[in-house]
């Protein structure tokens, strides 16, 4: 605020600076022509003056300091009317455009003063009475200009306020169905930007037949993992937004969606740091083995030791090692940009080359053979179902480590068990399953190495702080007619 402030008073500064440089300029020039003007009226021939011709000279209307005073000030006040309309633009708003206004009214009366007080005086300057009239031109068009400009703004302002009535009204109408809260918070969220939005209901896990129940009179549905599909739709006539509490959508059916004329938006990159986070947590945790030396020390081995410390399980550093990365995103930049940090080597494989990315690009094939740290954060699509794959998983060192964090299906799980299993690699880490929440007889449970985490990479408290903020921004843009993160 302070800052605005300062640079409007700034311009403010320079424009009188220059109106009043241009101003002394003008007149200077103004006065020097009428110099001349004078002269070659009173000596054609272009001679000096004798002292007694001066005299006369004066007497007729050589021009002295009182025009010249005359024209600086004319010049002062048309410049302040001409460029007051830029005041105006500066500091917009009504304020700014009355001050404009009375700038030039001001100026308009001054101008009057003098060239009344100059007919008055029956004076016989050589100076040009046009002069006057164009300056007084000038004041009186800015003058209808400002006006114009000041009443445009006030009907513009007129209409947006008409609209931005008539988007609230629509608002108290809108009936707004939240669909799985209790995936979004324990109590410590706040979801008052939803509230303001519409008639907002609350509802945590619901089967198909209840998400139909409760949405028969929807307007919009908001939701994280529930499955709104064809028949969902068909059954709420009146839905016209599907607004998604995630990054991924195919819970969603995108295709018949747009068919029947609902925009369904979703929430971009709102988890950034939260899942680059724990990418790294899952990689220091391995690197130094801090699990099982936690354990270990629970359990009385340091109690034991007859030295001041024990070691036996494995501690590397991490810098120098390779980390391919699969899927560059935001969220792979992001653990790119924590590698270099500890000074790993980094490897990127992507679908699409980026640009201006400063590490080495690598197949996904390569990335599996050389890497020390794999981690996928690719979305699930046909092509990446199943790309950490048996075949692939052979290929690896016996010391990597790989990190699902994207997406279960991303993983052929019975695969990484048997990887796992047979010490093929050293340990992975997994906060994503094919199916969710896990059930009893997941593949996974109990393989050797493996650190299980329930799906937690998005939910730090910040982000879902921006999560929420970020779902109520896509609704409140799709009810003013702009509809932003928009999937198809």
């Amino acid at each position: 605020m302070r800052k605005g402030y300062d640079m409007k008073r700034k311009h403010l500064i320079i424009l009188i600076a220059i109106v009043a440089a241009l101003a002394l300029t003008l007149s200077v020039c103004i006065y020097w022509y009428l110099n001349i003007n004078s002269m070659s009226k009173l000596l054609p021939d272009k001679r000096e003056l004798t002292e007694d011709e001066t005299v006369i000279a004066k007497k007729v209307g050589y021009p002295d300091w009182k025009t010249y005073i005359i024209t600086y000030f004319l010049m002062l006040f048309t410049l302040i009317a001409l460029i007051s309309g830029w005041f105006a633009a500066v500091f917009p708003g009504r304020t700014g455009s009355s001050v404009s206004m009375i700038t030039q009214l001001v100026s308009l009366g001054l101008e009057a003063i003098i060239f009344k007080d100059m007919l008055a005086e029956k004076s016989k300057f050589l100076y040009d009475k046009k002069l006057f009239i164009i300056s007084a031109a000038c004041m009186v068009f800015s003058l209808i200009l400002t006006a114009v400009y000041a009443f445009i703004k006030y009907t513009k302002k007129k209409g947006k306020q008409k609209d931005l009535d008539k988007i609230a009204e629509e608002r108290k109408n809108t009936k707004i169905i939240v669909l799985d809260k209790c995936t979004l918070t324990v109590g410590d969220i706040d979801f008052a930007a939803l509230d303001a939005l519409g008639n907002t209901e609350y509802y945590d896990i619901l089967t198909k037949e209840e998400i139909i129940s409760v949405s028969a009179d929807a307007d919009v549905i908001l939701c994280n993992k529930a499955v709104i599909d064809k028949e969902i739709m068909d059954s709420c006539p009146k839905l016209k937004y599907i607004g998604l509490f995630a990054t991924g959508y195919n819970n969603i059916d995108v295709k018949y969606a747009a068919e029947k004329g609902i925009t369904v938006c979703n929430a971009p990159n709102y988890s950034t740091d939260s899942v680059a986070q724990l990418t790294f947590a899952y990689i220091l945790n391995h690197t130094t083995s801090l699990d099982k030396y936690n354990e270990s020390t629970h359990n009385g081995e340091w109690i034991k030791a007859r030295a001041f410390s024990y070691f036996p399980y494995p501690i590397n550093e991490l810098k120098g090692k390779k980390i391919c990365i699969i899927g560059y995103g935001a969220i792979g930049k992001q653990v790119a940009k924590i590698a270099d940090a500890f000074g790993m080597k980094i490897f990127i494989s992507t679908r699409t080359k980026p640009e201006n990315c400063p590490y080495p690009l690598v197949s996904v094939d390569e990335a599996f053979e050389i890497a020390d740290y794999l981690t996928v954060h690719c979305p699930l699509t046909d092509k990446t179902r199943g790309l950490i794959s048996k075949e692939r998983l052979a290929t690896m060192k016996k010391t990597a480590f790989v990190i699902n964090t994207a997406r279960g299906a991303v993983a052929d799980e019975k695969a990484l068990r048997e990887a796992l299993d047979g010490h093929i690699i050293a340990g992975a880490a997994c906060d994503v399953l094919t199916v969710e929440p896990m059930r009893e007889d997941d593949v996974l449970i109990g393989a050797e190495n493996l650190t299980l985490t329930p799906h937690i990479a998005w939910a730090s408290y910040e982000a879902r702080v921006r999560l929420i903020s970020l779902v109520a921004s896509n609704l409140r843009a799709y009810q003013n007619g702009l509809p932003v993160n928009v999937v198809k």
